[in-house]
């Protein structure tokens, strides 16, 4: 018997700003949206993808945040007050920085050289998430977007 294990990340964003939040992605990173998600004719977030990984993105609940007893999620407050990093493989970090600043990312680390010797960089994205970004290497295969 075979369990074959999937995984799809769901990043929550400040009510309101899921339209903004997928216009990033997507000019940041590429990504596409599969679909948008509305919850009583109000957008709540979208299903995409990031290269073949699928990502929700949604507003977070507004009476969760007026009532933290339920506990969240809750969207980041401020730029990196999350528990996980989100890690992209990209084929041109300075490209990528570009773009993303361009989107309105924040630098949190600069392009350098890892311990592991891989090309590396962060960034905050405007809803407070960060991103580390590595330089895929030649002749690594690149998944299908």
């Amino acid at each position: 018997m075979t369990d074959e294990i999937s995984i799809e990340i769901s990043l929550f964003v400040e009510h309101g700003r899921e339209q903004e939040a997928a216009d990033f992605y997507v000019v940041a990173f590429g990504a596409a949206v599969v679909e948008p998600y509305h919850i009583e004719g109000v957008l709540a977030g979208f299903a995409m993808r990031f290269g073949t990984m699928p990502v929700a993105v949604a507003g977070s609940n507004p009476r969760r945040e007026e009532n933290p007893s339920h506990g969240g999620p809750f969207f980041p407050k401020a730029a990196g007050s999350v528990s996980a990093i989100f890690t992209l493989t990209v084929g041109d970090i300075e490209r990528t920085m570009q773009r993303t600043i361009e989107a309105g990312a924040v630098t949190r680390d600069v392009v350098q050289v890892d311990m592991l010797g891989r090309r590396v960089a962060s960034i905050f994205d405007p809803f407070g998430h960060i991103w580390a970004l590595v330089e895929r290497k030649a002749g690594t295969a690149k998944l299908a977007a």
